[in-house]
């Protein structure tokens, strides 16, 4: 596992704006009230290895194999850090995941470990030992998550490790038996494989599985417009929507559309796949996604993020932080903070910088950290953590949360 450097500071922000269109290009908002704020690591939180968020939680990964907590994991006062009480030292960690509230930890024997909320000791279970996990997907907002094992069958696993095997037999049929990836919702999973054909499964409560509604057993084909038109790089999931990245910067959504996630200029829900653009960002080149609950998160080739459907808004009278709780006095993504008014509703864009290089999200918050491993090659990665291994380097650490309603 990678390690990643994570700068910034705890961030949030007020829209009291307004604002109106304009000849089909928004008026830009003027933000009345925004302010940032900073809220360090606790010491031994330095050398991130990785960053994880459920829908309620944030968890960091440290060099040290400690798992340090913000949030509602262990049902904790949300506005502390705290140590979760694995005793990891000395475990072979492979990969680290989360899903609505647990956080998932596999390790290198393929044992699977889930730190539950409420409960003290994390549940182990050695059940796919004998066939190895090929690969695990899941989201901050799915209720249970999926395994894959190198047989190719997929489970659908729940937090007690309760499995159920998904019937993927039409991927065969279609000779599709190469999965890529699984985009991950609430209830409902879409399955991308190596001939660029998605198949859903799940419930779908606002046509999110398009026309299959729900599909409790298996994975069936679901028809998509852009099937041959450029090869799916990404599926991300909200709640009840899921945004699709395409190789050419192209980005499809489907599903839940209250509040815009899916279609800006459109309040209806989509059981289709529908083209997500708008004036300005349509000459974008879009090569990362991120999905919050209602939210959809587009990150720019040229390090612009818009953010669409959830924004940022203030977390009003948080002043019950503990005294590592700082204000930051201005920084480059307050300077660069910019909201539209669209149809109704806001975007925000923020320009990314060296400060802060990425985003991801939980269900109700976005974290804007400096990603050390974007963009950088894999020698000069080892090069890097070859030396850092040398010299006991240690790196002062902090993210920037930025909460949505």
């Amino acid at each position: 596992m990678e390690r990643q450097q994570a700068n910034g500071s705890f961030l949030f922000s007020t829209n009291n704006a307004t604002g109106m269109q304009l000849n089909n290009l928004p008026e830009e908002e003027k933000i009345n009230e925004t302010k940032w704020n900073t809220l360090k690591f606790p010491e031994n939180c330095k050398m991130i290895k990785k960053i994880i968020c459920g829908a309620e939680f944030v968890v960091i990964f440290n060099e040290l194999n400690e798992f340090y907590y913000f949030g509602s994991l262990k049902n904790s006062p949300i506005h502390f850090w705290n140590k979760l009480n694995i005793e990891s030292k000395d475990l072979k960690i492979k990969n680290i995941f989360s899903n609505y509230s647990d956080l998932i930890i596999q390790l290198e024997n393929d044992d699977l470990m889930i730190c539950r909320r409420n409960v003290t000791k994390p549940a182990v279970t050695k059940i796919f030992n004998e066939c190895g996990i090929k690969s695990i997907f899941c989201g901050p907002l799915t209720r249970n998550f999926i395994v894959v094992d190198k047989k190719n069958k997929v489970y659908e696993m729940t937090s007690k490790f309760e499995q159920k095997e998904i019937d993927t037999s039409e991927l065969y049929n279609n000779n599709s038996n190469n999965i890529k990836f699984i985009g991950c919702s609430n209830q409902a999973y879409l399955l991308v494989t190596s001939d660029n054909k998605i198949y859903g499964y799940g419930s779908s409560l606002f046509g999110e599985l398009g026309s299959l509604q729900s599909t409790l057993y298996k994975f069936q084909y679901m028809s998509t417009p852009f099937e041959k038109e450029s090869e799916i790089i990404d599926v991300k999931g909200g709640y009840y929507h899921f945004v699709v990245l395409l190789k050419s910067g192209i980005v499809y959504a489907i599903g839940y559309n209250n509040i815009g996630a899916v279609n800006i200029y459109n309040q209806n829900d989509f059981n289709y796949f529908t083209k997500l653009t708008h004036p300005l960002f349509e000459n974008e080149f879009i090569n990362r996604i991120v999905c919050s609950s209602r939210g959809t998160v587009l990150i720019t080739k040229s390090n612009y993020v818009y953010f669409i459907g959830e924004v940022v808004n203030a977390l009003q009278g948080y002043d019950h932080c503990n005294d590592n709780r700082i204000n930051s006095g201005g920084n480059s993504i307050d300077k660069n903070i910019q909201s539209y008014k669209v149809n109704g509703r806001t975007i925000q864009r923020v320009k990314l910088s060296d400060e802060y290089n990425d985003v991801v999200a939980g269900g109700w918050h976005y974290i804007i950290y400096n990603n050390y491993n974007l963009n950088k090659s894999k020698s000069l990665l080892y090069f890097e953590k070859r030396l850092l291994d040398l010299m006991k380097e240690q790196h002062n650490n902090d993210i920037s949360i930025v909460t949505v309603l």
